[in-house]
Parts: C-alpha cells; sequence; structure tokens
C-alpha cells in the first residue's frame, strides 16, 4: 500500500532545497504551498523588466496517484487568455505524470512557457524597431501657401533686380518650372488658372522710346 502522506513530505522537503525563497508553504493539511518564480522581458533600450509569477498547489490525499490542483497566485503580467492556456497545458502534463511526483517538473514547465512569452514580446518589439529604422525620416519645413509666396516674392525680386512686380499669389508657368527644378512640392492652390486674367504693370513701359528719323523715312521712289 502506497504511503502518500511519506511520498508528499518527501517531496516537499527536496522542492524546499531546491527554492529555498520561492516557495511558501500555506498548509499541512491538507499539503498547500506557493512557489514564485522570478521573470524578465529583455528591454532594447534601459534596464530589463523583472516580474514574477507564482503558482499555488493543493495535493490530494492521494497524490501522485491523483494530479494536483493548480491555479496562478500571482501573474500580473500575463493576459487572461494566456494564463488559461498554461493552466490547461499544465494540468494535461500533469494527467501524463500521475503515478510520479511532478512539482518540480511543473514549475520547470511553467518556467518554459513564460520565458517564450518573454521572448516573443521581445522580438516583436525588436522586428517593431527594425521597421521603424527602415522608414525614412524627412527633416524640412513644411510648404504652405503663405511661406511659398514670400519666399517666391523675394526670389523674383532677387532675379529681376527689384524689376518685375508681382500682382497676386499665383504662379506662373516660369514660377512652376523654377520651383519644381528646386525640389518644392507645389500645392494646387499655388497654381493659377491659364485663362484668368493676368495684371499687367503699366509702369514696367512707361519709358519713352525714340525712334530715329531716318528709319521712318519713307523713299518716294518706293
Amino acid at each position: 500500500m502506497t504511503d502518500y502522506a511519506e511520498e508528499q513530505e518527501g517531496e516537499l522537503e527536496a522542492l524546499e532545497s531546491i527554492y529555498v525563497t520561492e516557495l511558501e508553504i500555506l498548509s499541512r493539511d491538507p499539503i498547500i504551498y506557493n512557489i514564485l518564480i522570478p521573470c524578465e522581458i529583455r528591454s532594447l533600450e534601459g534596464p530589463n523588466k523583472e516580474f514574477t509569477v507564482g503558482l499555488k498547489f493543493k495535493l490530494p490525499e492521494e497524490y501522485p496517484d491523483v494530479p494536483p490542483e493548480i491555479e496562478f497566485s500571482e501573474c500580473e503580467e500575463l493576459d487572461a487568455d494566456l494564463q488559461k492556456s498554461i493552466i490547461i497545458e499544465l494540468n494535461k502534463f500533469a494527467e501524463e505524470e500521475v503515478g510520479c511526483v511532478m512539482i518540480f517538473t511543473l514549475v520547470s514547465e511553467l518556467q518554459d512557457k513564460v520565458n517564450e512569452y518573454a521572448d516573443n514580446i521581445y522580438n516583436k518589439k525588436l522586428q517593431e524597431k527594425e521597421e521603424k529604422d527602415k522608414v525614412p525620416v524627412f527633416h524640412g519645413t513644411l510648404v504652405t501657401l503663405e511661406t511659398f509666396t514670400e519666399w517666391n516674392n523675394k526670389f523674383i525680386l532677387e532675379m529681376s533686380g527689384n524689376k518685375v512686380k508681382v500682382v497676386n499669389d499665383k504662379l506662373t508657368g516660369r514660377q512652376i518650372f523654377l520651383a519644381k527644378g528646386g525640389n518644392i512640392e507645389i500645392s494646387e492652390n499655388l497654381i493659377g488658372n491659364a485663362e484668368e486674367d493676368v495684371e499687367v504693370d503699366e509702369s514696367l513701359f512707361d519709358e519713352d522710346l525714340e525712334l530715329d528719323d531716318e528709319l521712318l523715312e519713307v523713299s518716294d521712289s518706293d
């Protein structure tokens, strides 16, 4: 006849020597104890994020011929779906280990699952960073109607020696050509309608033009 109590006490002593500070006995009859597992998530920048996952085990009277009751005692970093998935897998594993003491094996299995979870988080962050680094970042000044008009007026004055007067905020074909040649993105509202009237500054043409009288003479012989 199997002495379950002796097997349970023997396993508990072994676990206490392994998990010196991580194991906490909550009850002796029935035997219930909690084991805390230190974990961490690697960080791309700064210190790694440390957290703790705890499992509580309640041993039935006929353990290990009957699987232990398992539940989380601490698991703030694990979402509800992951917690449920891990408990299902641990219970399944416990069923396969019936007849043998199994707490150390179950804790090791949990550590593997949590480490896998932490690695997935790290790899996801690493992938996001790599994708972000691939995207070129434009460094420059946003061109608006006001800023472009101001720049354009100054540019035209400099190029023409202050002889050209800008009469509206629409761009001529020449101005569009010069702007595109400078790799400047032009907003649609800067481009004027080709059919619109063009205002002419008549002051540019107020100088008298004198023609040589000799050029105006008409030959009688013609």
